[in-house]
């Protein structure tokens, strides 16, 4: 989780403040010419409010809640109890978070043509197109980690504790 939040949570935030004013910028040079970077940017401003939120909750609530289950496993300990019931429940929550988090993503990556900067702009929005994908590719590393190694691991912690 300390991995998580230190390599994926912090740079999600990072990138969101970096690249929406270049997106805004890019958006005031070139959204005459291209009013796919208009799309772009909102979908960019929609995932980033929407991922905003997503990682405040698994920092302030699914991640203690997991950490606690592991160190009451390692001093053999019951679990603690959980406010939202069964692990499940929040992890449950923010898988859909992490569907819905693709969407914006995919548009994205289809409203750039896969990240095709048009011919006709300067090398600032050839940058920020790149930032995108390499922001996509850190994206689905980081849902990686937690849909497939760290939310089955909590679950298969609290099912051996039952």
């Amino acid at each position: 989780m300390k991995h998580i939040v230190d390599k994926y949570h912090t740079h999600c935030r990072q990138e969101f403040a970096r690249l929406g004013p270049l997106l805004n910028e890019l958006v005031r040079k070139h959204g005459e010419r291209h009013p796919e970077l208009r799309q772009i940017q909102s979908l960019f401003s929609r995932l980033s409010s929407a991922m905003t939120m997503h990682l405040l909750k698994e920092e302030q609530t699914l991640f203690p809640m997991i950490a606690s289950m592991e160190e009451a496993r390692n001093r053999k300990q019951p679990l603690p109890r959980l406010p939202f019931g069964t692990i499940r429940n929040p992890i449950t929550m923010m898988g859909y978070e992490h569907d819905e988090a693709g969407l914006p993503l995919r548009g994205i990556r289809q409203a750039s043509g896969g990240y095709e900067a048009p011919a006709d702009v300067d090398s600032s929005c050839q940058a920020v197109f790149q930032a995108l994908k390499e922001f996509e590719q850190d994206m689905h590393q980081h849902v990686y980690l937690e849909d497939y190694i760290l939310f089955p691991r909590a679950i298969a912690l609290e099912q051996a504790a039952a």
